[in-house]
């Protein structure tokens, strides 16, 4: 059975997407699959098992591939080669995906349909969203039809669990002895996500007066290490992933490196304005502290049909992130880096 499966997205989108992949591998390992995904986050498909192969394009360049006809037939060629007989197209994925999907030769095709896309007979199987919104549970769902569209029964548990990464650093992480570690990480793909960045850094500043606090560096949100914080240049997933594996805490926007983090069972603290329920931490909840607005009417505005492009409150603008100040945080941090609170890591 070959299996052709389509998630060009981010870090986050993705890291809730591994576990469905994971589960079909590890559940017919008789099964070829061929991932198409993004280049930086490919590396989330490693290990034991990963599939049996990936094919990596830029986002941007693949979802408006329509726009040159060349490209999308050059694609439409390179997976129809592959002999599909199935093919599983995440919910976010755009017009291309769909298109190639469409005329790949595969007979199911299994996926979801975030973007309201409009390819008559994409999908023989539309798997709708889940009562609890979230995109984990969605992706598992998808998985879940997918095998029962293809052979008797369903070997895959109920409810998604979390993902493998252990392949993408050391089995085991040097003991440290002395003052616990904090990983700040102040990015995020979107800005309407992004807690202001001086706020992140008092945060940073202050907790370092009694505790180690390493500053995630890369890309252009991040910013300098502020005094009192280690700089920690990340190159690639798995640097990130060593990182987050070395912290105590992990404090961030809801952002890819804070699902990064939660799926490695890291504790953490997330500052959370617009992002829809969904997006909370899925695994682990028990370690992690979601600091949302406790009473804007407007929050969270950002919905999984929809996509957010901008404030919707006029009279206060992100006044769902501003709301937290950085001593509310701070306090948040040391909240759960007390004894009490850390228990066993």
């Amino acid at each position: 059975m070959r299996i052709v499966v389509f998630k060009f997205n981010h870090l986050g989108d993705n890291v809730v997407f591994v576990p469905a992949v994971q589960a079909l591998r590890r559940a017919h390992p008789d099964w070829h699959l061929t991932v198409l995904t993004t280049p930086n986050e490919a590396a989330l498909y490693g290990g034991p098992l990963g599939p049996q192969e990936i094919l990596v394009a830029h986002k941007e360049d693949f979802d408006k591939s329509y726009r040159r006809p060349w490209v999308l037939a050059h694609w439409m060629w390179r997976v129809r080669r592959l002999r599909p007989d199935a093919c599983l197209i995440s919910f976010d994925q755009a017009t291309a995906a769909h298109l190639v999907a469409k005329h790949s030769g595969a007979r199911i095709r299994i996926g979801g349909n975030l973007q309201h896309i409009r390819v008559a007979g994409s999908l023989t199987q539309e798997v709708s969203m889940p009562p609890d919104a979230c995109p984990a549970t969605w992706h598992w769902h998808m998985a879940r039809s997918l095998e029962r569209a293809l052979c008797k029964g369903c070997l895959l548990p109920e409810s998604a669990p979390p993902p493998d990464l252990g392949f993408l650093a050391p089995r085991e992480t040097p003991a440290r002895i002395g003052r616990r570690r904090v990983v700040v990480h102040a990015g995020a793909s979107r800005y309407l996500n992004q807690w202001p960045r001086e706020r992140f850094a008092a945060v940073a500043t202050s907790l370092s007066r009694d505790h180690e606090v390493v500053w995630i560096t890369h890309g252009g949100t991040t910013g300098d290490a502020p005094q009192g914080t280690v700089a920690a240049p990340v190159g690639s997933i798995q640097e990130l992933a060593v990182r987050l594996l070395e912290g105590d805490l992990f404090l961030g926007n809801n952002s890819g490196p804070m699902h990064l983090a939660n799926a490695l069972g890291r504790p953490g603290v997330v500052v959370t304005g617009p992002s829809a329920m969904g997006w909370n931490p899925y695994w682990n909840r028990e370690k992690w502290t979601v600091l949302r607005h406790p009473s804007l009417s407007c929050a969270p505005c950002e919905r999984p049909n929809k996509a957010l492009e901008g404030c919707v409150n006029a009279g206060e603008p992100m006044a769902c992130l501003n709301y937290w100040t950085a001593g509310r945080v701070e306090a948040a941090c040391r909240e759960r880096l007390a004894p009490a609170a850390a228990g066993p890591s």
